[in-house]
């Protein structure tokens, strides 16, 4: 069962909830928020709430989508980081990006006032509701909008603050500095005020009270109050007014009233629905918006909450710890340049994402933290591509290799070759981007010319099959296209990056007489290699063949198209704008420099020799920071 963590950031209590797929609320806990600390420590026991929810409920955390939180201020869902809240003295808190760190899960951001109106759409008062807007009447006016069935924001999450719109021009001030907004009127401090004025002219009013509440003004008006009545009229007035601005700017479904003086119920919404249909526009031909209250009080704003990752893919960015080799030509520079942690030496590659049996990757953050890349595609085949199903098979291999010494000549068979001859595995197409080159480091690809059979079996009898390959001094930034059947030899002193398909069938035709750890030649594969080898010119030049382009946020150079991948190569000097569609997953491995993924309010650190797997179906994300990335879809 799916499920989400809902968080009700308050400035007295922070609510949490568990809420399954279906928008029930499953378990419910709270602490206070003693606002006075710092945002670190406030963020922490969010932390431990929902962590603590997790594990009461006994639910596979792997089922988790994510954790939802509604703040007060001004809150940047793109980037998960609150703005500014006043009542909780928060200045840009990355408040998505600590709570992703500190419990795994992708956690996603929005105004508390627009969860509630989420909640209600989804659960509550307005549920099938394709538009909606929640205002809240309390110490402030808070509002929340929803229109065809989306979060209405704003650029930049600044949107919807229908409090802070002008009611009466020049009138009273508000507490943002401006005369005349709504929140001045309607609130049930406005309304406080209002009673307090009357009171001071009626001193015979029952509002002539010390520490006078909205319930208090409402009370007095039930109990034949005259002067409360003259309150209530005013009140209602300046409510009608500011709602059927709302209806006649959006016309939605609803309008639903929350706060304390939604209370009143029939009492209050009946006026309003009257007031609105006779001043709306064409309220006599067009559709009229309803005016209700809202029905699931302090819950809509968790329920809200879980909803903002509920109704989102259930996948976030995933990054990847490699599988490692010690073939004996390797060095040690993916350790001491690439920061790869691991005893083997030499370290000759490292698999960067890999389902191959040989090395498969291992997830290191959110709920899979310690599960292979295998077993997740194999729970979620939907995340390789549309259409996969479970047990389709991971058509890719990504790798660094440190190539200290020549690698021996070689040639990898075709896919059907190697199902009828390699007991139905994947044959091998791979592409070679050059990171790093010494002066004169060079590659073998294919042949100097159309070369007959005998001429490379006699070549690799006599050890001078070398000398019929097309050899190319290589720099960094070029790029080599390997098909299958092509006999080629990595030189020594190349960092490369590779990739390939999902196959570890080489064909090993000559290596330098060296011998292996058993102190015994290696096996070499002759027969096989002239079944399958290509033996003329390669047919692909050295690239990049294409041009590069400027796209916001920095450079794409495209490196490799075929039908068995697409690689580009990403220089990010900004913010760099990324969509996963349901197409292919997209690989992203760092070369260089160091950054972030932002993805649903989550910020994903990236580094140089970093790689990580964003799920098909992902959506959009974004690039920010200074590297250049490998960038690999099928």
């Amino acid at each position: 069962m799916r499920y989400a963590i809902g968080i009700d950031l308050g400035g007295t209590n922070i609510a949490a909830g568990l809420v399954d797929e279906d928008y029930r609320l499953l378990a419910k806990d709270s602490v206070r928020t003693r606002a006075q600390r710092p945002w670190l420590e406030i963020v922490a026991d969010m932390a431990t709430l929902a962590e603590k929810l997790i594990r009461r409920s006994g639910f596979d955390p792997a089922d988790c989508a994510g954790i939802g939180v509604g703040a007060p201020g001004s809150c940047r869902g793109g980037t998960g980081e609150v703005v500014y809240a006043n009542n909780l003295h928060w200045d840009h808190v990355p408040l998505c990006q600590e709570l992703t760190r500190l419990t795994g899960y992708p956690c996603r951001l929005s105004n508390d006032a627009n969860c509630a109106a989420l909640g209600e759409a989804v659960a509550g008062a307005a549920k099938d509701c394709r538009s909606v807007v929640l205002i809240t009447l309390g110490t402030g006016v808070g509002s929340g909008i929803v229109m065809d069935g989306e979060l209405l924001e704003g650029e930049d999450g600044a949107g919807a603050e229908f409090g802070h719109t002008t009611l009466i021009s020049g009138g009273v001030r508000c507490t943002c500095g401006r005369p005349g907004c709504v929140e001045s009127y309607v609130s049930a401090t406005g309304l406080i005020r209002m009673g307090r004025e009357a009171a001071e002219k009626h001193p015979e009013s029952l509002l002539c009270k010390e520490n006078l509440s909205a319930y208090d003004v409402y009370d007095a008006k039930n109990r034949g109050d005259e002067t409360a009545k003259a309150v209530i009229a005013q009140y209602e007035t300046y409510l009608g007014e500011a709602l059927t601005n709302l209806v006649n700017l959006l016309r939605p479904e609803m309008i639903l009233i929350g706060g304390g003086v939604s209370g009143q119920g029939e009492a209050l919404t009946g006026p309003l629905n009257d007031y609105v249909r006779a001043n709306c526009y064409g309220g006599e031909t067009s559709y009229v918006t309803k005016v209700a209250t809202a029905s699931l009080g302090n819950l809509a704003g968790i329920i809200g909450a879980a909803a903002l990752c509920l109704r989102r893919p259930a996948c976030a960015p995933l990054r990847l710890s490699p599988a490692f080799k010690d073939y004996l030509w390797g060095g040690e520079r993916l350790k001491e340049d690439y920061g790869k942690k691991t005893d083997m030496s030499p370290l000759a590659e490292s698999w960067e994402l890999s389902c191959h049996p040989a090395g498969p990757s291992v997830i290191v953050n959110g709920p899979w933290a310690g599960k292979t890349l295998t077993a997740y595609l194999e729970a979620n085949p939907q995340h390789l591509r549309a259409g996969a199903e479970a047990g389709t098979e991971f058509p890719l291999l990504i790798k660094l290799i440190d190539a200290a010494q020549s690698l021996s000549v070689q040639v990898h068979p075709d896919d059907e070759y190697a199902r009828t001859k390699e007991n139905g595995q994947l044959g091998k197409t791979e592409m070679w981007y050059v990171v790093d080159a010494k002066p004169g480091a060079g590659i073998y690809y294919g042949f100097k010319r159309l070369t007959t059979l005998e001429e490379m079996e006699a070549a690799i009898r006599e050890n001078t099959l070398t000398e019929l390959l097309n050899w190319v001094e290589a720099k960094p930034g070029d790029v080599f296209f390997i098909p299958a059947g092509t006999v080629h030899a990595i030189g020594a002193g190349l960092l490369i990056a590779e990739v390939q398909q999902s196959s570890n069938l080489t064909y090993r035709v000559y290596d330098y007489g060296r011998v292996g750890a058993d102190g015994k030649p290696r096996e070499l594969h002759i027969a096989k290699a002239l079944d399958v080898a290509k033996r003329e010119r390669p047919e692909t030049p050295v690239g990049p063949t294409e041009p590069a382009h400027d796209v916001p946020g920095g450079r794409l150079q495209p490196l490799v198209a075929c039908d068995r991948f697409n690689v580009s190569e990403l220089t990010v000097s900004g913010l760099m704008e990324e969509n996963v569609t349901p197409e292919s997953f997209v690989s992203l491995l760092c070369l260089e420099g160091e950054g972030a993924l932002l993805c649903g309010g989550e910020s994903l650190a990236l580094a140089k020799g970093q790689s990580v797997f964003l799920p098909a179906g992902m959506g959009a994300c974004r690039l920010a920071g200074k590297m250049r990335l490998l960038r690999t879809t099928l």
